[in-house]
C-alpha cells in the first residue's frame, strides 16, 4: 500500500503534537517536582498518593487541634496563677482582720478590697479568646459568670466540655470548664462572699471561719495548676508524635510521587532538541510543498 505525501505529513504533524504534549508534561513535572501528575500517568501509584494526601491532611488537622489546646493551656495557666494570687491576698486580709487589734473601720475597708477581688475573679472567669469564653464549658458563646448585686456569682456555663480529636480515636477536652476552676469541691465565690459579709458585720469568728474555705480554695487552685501543667506537657508530646508520623508519611509518599529531577531535566533537554528539529523539518516540508505547487 502506497502512503501518500499528505498522509506522511499528517503522521508527522501528529507526532509533533504528541511531542509537544510530552514536552509540556515534562515541564509540569519539573515545576511541581512530581512524577505523577494525573491518574493516567500511573493509576495505581496515583491512587496510593491520594490516600497519602488524605492521611497527611488528617494529621495536619490533629496538629492544628493540638496546637489550639496548647495555646489555651497558656491562657489557663496564667488565669489560674492570677486566681491563686488573688486568693492569697484574700487570705492575708482574713488573717490580718481576724486579729483583735483591728476594728470595725479597718474591717469595713477590707471588705471593699474583697469585693474588688470577687470582681477580678469574675472578669477572669469571663475571659474571651478569639471570641469564645474559655471557661464556659460547652457554652463557648455565653458569658459564664454573672456578678449579682449582693456579690454572689451565677455560673451560666456547663461542667462538661466540647472535645476534639488529637489522634485517630483519641479525643481531648477543648479547654477546662469554669465549674472545675471556681466551683468544684470549693465554691470560691461563696467563700469570698462569706468573708466580705463577715468583714462588713465586724464578725471576727466569721472572718476566722473563712480561712478554712480559703485554704481549700488555694489547695484546689494549686491542683488545677498542676493539672494544666501536666495537660500541656502531654499535648506537646502528642504534637511531636503527630508531626513525626506526618513526616514519615510524607517521606513514603515522595517515593511514589516525587520526580527524579536530574533525569527529568535531561529528558526535557532531549525532548526540546527533538521538538526543535521536528519544527525545522516541518518548515522544510511546507517550503517544498509550496515549491511543488508553484511548479
Amino acid at each position: 500500500m502506497r502512503i501518500s505525501d499528505r498522509l506522511r505529513y499528517e503522521i508527522f504533524e501528529k507526532s509533533l503534537i504528541d511531542l509537544k504534549s510530552e514536552l509540556q508534561r515534562t515541564q509540569e513535572m519539573i515545576s511541581s517536582g512530581k512524577s505523577i501528575l494525573r491518574p493516567k500517568d500511573d493509576p495505581v501509584n496515583f491512587s496510593i498518593s491520594i490516600q497519602f494526601d488524605s492521611e497527611i491532611e488528617k494529621y495536619e488537622q490533629y496538629v492544628r487541634n493540638t496546637e489550639r489546646l496548647i495555646m489555651l493551656g497558656g491562657y489557663y495557666d496564667s488565669s489560674i496563677n492570677k486566681i491563686h494570687e488573688l486568693l492569697g491576698r484574700a487570705k492575708e486580709i482574713a488573717i490580718t482582720q481576724a486579729s483583735d487589734t483591728m476594728n470595725s473601720d479597718t474591717r469595713r475597708a477590707s471588705s471593699e478590697e474583697i469585693k474588688g477581688i470577687i470582681e477580678q475573679l469574675v472578669s477572669i472567669g469571663n475571659t474571651e479568646v478569639q471570641g469564645l469564653y474559655i471557661f464556659g464549658g460547652k457554652k463557648l458563646d455565653t458569658k459564664p459568670f454573672d456578678l449579682n448585686d449582693d456579690y454572689s456569682v451565677t455560673f451560666n456555663g456547663t461542667e462538661d466540655m466540647i472535645s476534639v480529636y488529637t489522634d485517630s480515636g483519641v479525643k481531648e477536652d477543648l479547654g477546662i470548664s469554669g465549674y472545675r476552676i471556681f466551683l468544684k469541691g470549693t465554691d470560691i465565690f461563696s467563700v469570698l462572699k462569706g468573708l466580705k459579709e463577715a468583714l462588713e458585720e465586724n464578725d471576727v469568728e466569721g472572718i476566722r471561719d473563712s480561712l478554712d474555705g480559703l485554704n481549700q480554695a488555694l489547695s484546689m487552685t494549686e491542683t488545677n495548676l498542676s493539672y494544666v501543667g501536666t495537660y500541656v506537657a502531654k499535648l506537646e508530646r502528642t504534637k511531636e508524635i503527630l508531626e513525626l508520623r506526618k513526616s514519615e508519611i510524607q517521606k513514603i509518599q515522595s517515593e511514589f510521587r516525587d520526580a527524579d529531577l536530574a533525569k527529568i531535566v535531561s529528558d526535557f533537554n532531549a525532548l526540546t532538541l527533538t521538538y526543535q528539529t521536528m519544527l525545522y523539518a516541518m518548515a522544510r516540508i511546507q517550503e517544498l510543498n509550496i515549491l511543488n505547487y508553484l511548479k
